[in-house]
């Protein structure tokens, strides 16, 4: 058995639960969604875990770095202002790559899912909707809305450094 056929048979299993064809379509694509939104968040807490002391301090060197320029500002110093600028700059952009990592991690399983559902149900008009509505129509809704209700569970701390 290919990689492949052991995750189809996984991720198939919730489209098989009901009788109904039509309910056991939304149904899987809601577990999906599901599945795909917890796994996301629990990837990105992960993420978030092991580069909590690089982002704390990515932040700290550009918030020094920021308040170094100002004072090179204030003093009428250019060339200290913009080399301290330039310096805060860079571990400010050190820091938003890192938050895009947690972004990544966030998502990926969303289009792997999606990739899934294109693959399997290639060609499939999605039940009670419009001819060209596939699974992926039906998928966004549900992904979205629990990508929304995890964030609401598990709000992130006040502290950005706690995991």
């Amino acid at each position: 058995m290919t990689l492949f056929q052991a995750v189809d048979t996984v991720l198939i299993a919730p489209f098989r639960v009901l009788p109904n064809p039509e309910a056991a379509f939304y149904f899987g694509i809601v577990m999906l969604a599901l599945g795909s939104a917890g796994l996301g968040q629990a990837c990105k807490a992960l993420v978030a875990f092991a580069n909590r002391t690089r982002r704390k301090q990515e932040d700290g060197e550009a918030q020094r770095r920021s308040e170094l320029s100002f004072q090179a500002l204030q003093m009428q110093n250019k060339e200290a202002y913009l080399a301290q600028n330039h310096l805060a700059q860079e571990h400010y952009g050190n820091s938003l790559a890192l938050a895009a990592g947690r972004g990544a991690a966030l998502l990926w399983p969303g289009i792997i899912a999606l990739a899934w559902l294109t693959i399997r149900f290639e060609g499939v008009p999605a039940p009670f909707l419009w001819a060209s509505a596939g699974p992926v129509t039906v998928f966004f809704p549900p992904y979205i809305i629990a990508l929304w209700a995890f964030s609401r569970i598990n709000p992130s701390p006040s502290n950005p450094y706690a995991a």
